[in-house]
């Protein structure tokens, strides 16, 4: 038996012997979980070996076990094993099997927990675009995006920083959801372009097998009529949402620019609703293009759904409407006052940061993500206004203001430093 083998038996042995006591440990505060507000501290303890074998996985299919747990809580076994992100400082993304080793375990509603470095755009960044799903699914009042958090990771000790606590689409994340039905519910995953991956369900669902035309399944061009079929088929409105708020933040790499990075989930008729969900994934590629179009230029979907009059004029309402509420300067601007309160001692403590070692750091870095969310806002709206050839009652910074601000990122840009911006109100 192999080194690691022997490690599992014993930490299973070990968990079974107080298993009832652990179980009974964890409260299903499910809603705390994912509270942006709240940075939880997370542990994982485990062979150090084993540890510096996950970190060096470029392979990203080593998995080892390990002990977990919250600060004040029980620990549970767990298997860990590297995401497939590059590594930022010593910090490696991970993935965390909490029923791994006992099927039916749970961690406060949870079996999964995907941990997301910030490699690509930072952890900030990275969590503030799943608060704009999550925002503007009150559009939506049957639709629940994965939800996202930041907490503090310590592995042996060590802390490793803050990471994006996401929500991974399974089927507890279904059930959570009271969206889960045996036999009637499917769920796949679109990582990249091609087929998707079936994660739950049995069999292809009949709304997988009736949309075999682009841009869903092939590349055969959709049927005379298509739209009233995918309208029967897909809760169009929600879909366009998740496009919208993906647009906002400027992520090419997405549901709409791309057919790719995204999970849907499939019902028979009268379960559910009976149409098609989409949810996000991968929110790694956001607030850095600043003038990236809302309505795309010729991938599939863009062709298809945004390119087709009764979807384009359904679309641009909805980016009005995610424009004047819950994506608005100031309720985002609000947002992150708040949130920059809660992260900050995290953000300084963090030993593999790339913000800075200062409050006045941090401070900056929050500063800029405001004067990106002022400038995004209107470069949209005016977009949109133009596109559908009308004014709309959405406010708009003033034009000098965006004027200085733009100049002032530009240089920033040019420089390539931070540079400390006068908040917007």
């Amino acid at each position: 038996m192999c080194r690691h083998q022997i490690v599992i038996t014993t930490l299973v042995l070990c968990f079974s012997l107080t298993a009832s006591s652990v179980i009974q440990g964890q409260v299903p505060d499910y809603a705390d979980l994912f509270n942006p507000l709240n940075v939880l501290n997370l542990n994982l303890e485990m062979d150090p070996v084993d540890w510096e074998t996950i970190r060096a996985d470029n392979t990203y299919s080593i998995h080892r076990p390990a002990y977990f747990w919250a600060d004040g809580e029980n620990k549970i076994i767990v298997d860990v094993k590297r995401k497939p992100t590059e590594a930022f400082g010593g910090k490696v993304s991970l993935k965390i099997d909490i029923n791994d080793y006992f099927d039916d375990l749970q961690w406060h509603g949870v079996k999964k927990l995907s941990l997301e470095n910030g490699a690509d755009t930072g952890v900030v960044k990275e969590g503030l675009a799943w608060y704009l799903h999550r925002q503007a699914v009150t559009m939506h009042a049957s639709y629940t995006p994965p939800l996202a958090s930041w907490v503090n990771v310590t592995v042996n000790g060590q802390l490793q920083g803050v990471y994006t606590n996401v929500e991974e689409p399974d089927k507890t994340f279904l059930r959570n959801h009271d969206l889960w039905v045996p036999d009637h519910s499917w769920l796949y995953k679109q990582g990249d372009q091609g087929s998707p991956e079936l994660v739950a369900g049995s069999g292809d669902s009949p709304t997988y097998l009736a949309l075999n035309y682009s841009p869903f399944s092939g590349s055969a061009n959709p049927p005379p009529g298509y739209e009233t079929q995918i309208e029967n088929l897909i809760d169009m409105r929600q879909m366009l949402i998740v496009g919208a708020a993906n647009a906002f933040t400027g992520n090419q790499d997405e549901l709409f620019t791309k057919g790719k990075n995204f999970f849907f989930a499939d019902f028979d008729a009268g379960t559910s609703g009976g149409k098609r969900l989409h949810f996000p994934w991968d929110l790694d590629s956001v607030f850095s293009n600043l003038n990236a179009t809302v309505y795309g230029t010729n991938s599939a979907y863009q062709v298809y759904i945004l390119g087709n009059p009764v979807f384009h004029d359904q679309y641009s309402q909805i980016m009005l409407d995610l424009l004047d509420g819950p994506l608005s300067v100031a309720s985002l601007n609000g947002f992150l006052d708040e949130l920059e309160t809660a992260l900050t001692p995290s953000l300084l403590a963090d030993p593999n940061g790339s913000i800075g070692s200062t409050p006045e750091d941090v401070a900056g870095h929050f500063n800029e993500i405001r004067q990106w969310i002022t400038l995004r806002h209107a470069k949209v709206l005016q977009e949109v206004q133009s596109n559908m050839g009308e004014a709309s009652s959405v406010p708009e910074p003033s034009t000098i203001g965006l004027l200085g601000l733009s100049v002032l990122l530009s240089l920033a840009a040019i420089r390539k430093r931070r540079i400390a911006l006068p908040r917007v109100n």
